[in-house]
């Protein structure tokens, strides 16, 4: 492990959190070397603006966990990017997830990823969402993070979603709730949609999370 990465505030806030949540922090073994193998790939391949070592570990990795305790099932991951919140998510839950994107590049830290640290939960698709709808895939619960807005958003996930299953989606508290005759359209109802704060930062977020009628 590198020195900036040992004496990373962003990594030490992210162990606290482990330690929190999940009574240890066995897992930051696993998310150090996604760091040193995230920065080999983006310094090739520009999956990512966020260079820092400290903005690694809170804005992908922490901001990818926080909800971690409304995904369960089969996961699908919309839009995944580079891999986020699929990847770290897997990493903590332990849950199946698809990570689905159109830009077959970007998958390259999620291969990598599962080549070198041996996760085996994650696999990465190289493909739109509309081709997933068409197949007709369905998982228990499906994300997206930073996509779009809600109402395009939620034209592509709620189709994937089985009924009774969950569509978590991380965005800022610039954006509004949605409309009802989106819920409707989409057939789907509000769970819950709440603001947070990420621990240890002053970073604020809002979670929407709907259920398939």
């Amino acid at each position: 492990m590198s020195f900036s990465i040992q004496n990373s505030l962003g990594r030490e806030i992210l162990i606290s959190f482990l330690k929190d949540r999940f009574g240890d922090n066995t897992t930051i073994d696993k998310f150090d070397a996604l760091t040193e193998l995230y920065n080999e790939v983006n310094s090739c391949i520009n999956i990512s603006a966020i260079r820092q070592i400290d903005d690694i570990y809170i804005k992908h990795y922490l901001d990818s966990i926080y909800p971690y305790e409304y995904f369960s099932g089969t996961c699908c991951d919309v839009g995944c990017g580079g891999g986020f919140p699929s990847l770290p998510l897997s990493i903590v839950t332990g849950k199946h997830f698809d990570a689905v994107e159109s830009v077959g590049k970007k998958l390259t830290l999620i291969k990598r990823a599962n080549s070198e640290l041996k996760l085996s939960n994650i696999f990465p698709i190289h493909s739109r969402a509309e081709e997933l709808i068409s197949r007709g895939n369905s998982y228990d619960t499906v994300t997206a993070r930073a996509v779009a807005d809600l109402g395009k958003t939620l034209k592509y996930c709620a189709p994937l979603t089985k009924q009774g299953g969950k569509i978590v989606l991380f965005k800022t508290q610039n954006d509004e709730q949605v409309n009802n005759e989106i819920l409707v359209r989409f057939e789907i109802k509000t769970q819950n949609a709440f603001d947070y704060t990420l621990p240890g930062t002053d970073i604020k977020r809002r979670l929407f999370v709907f259920i398939k009628s």
